[in-house]
């Protein structure tokens, strides 16, 4: 898959199939995939857990399930208000699903580094979407689980040092892969200073 095309068409996939397994190479790919990124003093912190099995995913689940209830309040009350639009109130369908799904995803990849490593941790789960989208599967990187990370430690025995940066399920997507609407590069860009334009291209 052409680089642009992967990065055009990787979105939030929150519906996947949970019959349809995952392969171990796919997997170990994409968490290759991700090792690829740059780290601060090129130190590589992140180690990657790889959930598939099935007890495991479905205690992540009631973990996920819980904080999601309870950070959905905001996103709830935003749509409530009418500050926000349909496709708010899509999104939030579509993340209540995960919220009840999440463990019946057939893997879960779970970044984690010790103490502040998020500009080496993030690059490399961007990599690993993009690599995941290049082999046709779905990913959605979440965090809510930080509400109870110490429950999401004791499940996989990670060690008191690390922090689980996300939860990120993969499988093969039930929708269908698009282009997510975003705004004009021209409108979110500014060129040398706050709110100047950028220059017109010819």
């Amino acid at each position: 898959m052409e680089l642009f095309e992967a990065i055009r068409t990787t979105r939030a996939m929150r519906r996947l199939d949970p019959e349809r397994p995952v392969g171990h190479r796919d997997l170990l790919a994409i968490v290759e995939a991700a090792s690829k990124a740059p780290s601060g003093g090129n130190l590589q912190p992140t180690r990657w857990l790889i959930v598939t099995d099935e007890n495991k995913r479905r205690r992540l689940g009631d973990i996920y399930r819980a904080c999601w209830k309870r950070a959905r309040v905001s996103y709830q009350s935003a749509v409530d208000s009418g500050d926000e639009d349909a496709a708010a109130t899509r999104l939030l369908r579509s993340a209540d699903h995960l919220g009840e799904h999440m463990g019946q995803a057939p893997a879960i990849v779970i970044p984690c580094a010790r103490g502040h490593a998020d500009a080496s941790v993030w690059p490399a789960v961007q990599n690993l979407l993009l690599a995941a989208r290049a082999l046709g599967l779905g990913t959605t990187l979440t965090t809510v689980h930080r509400l109870r990370e110490a429950d999401v430690k004791e499940v996989l025995d990670v060690p008191e040092a690390f922090t689980p940066f996300a939860m990120i399920p993969v499988g093969y997507p039930l929708g269908k892969w698009s282009e997510a609407p975003r705004r004009p590069t021209t409108d979110i860009a500014y060129w040398n200073a706050w709110k100047q334009p950028p220059p017109t291209l010819t």
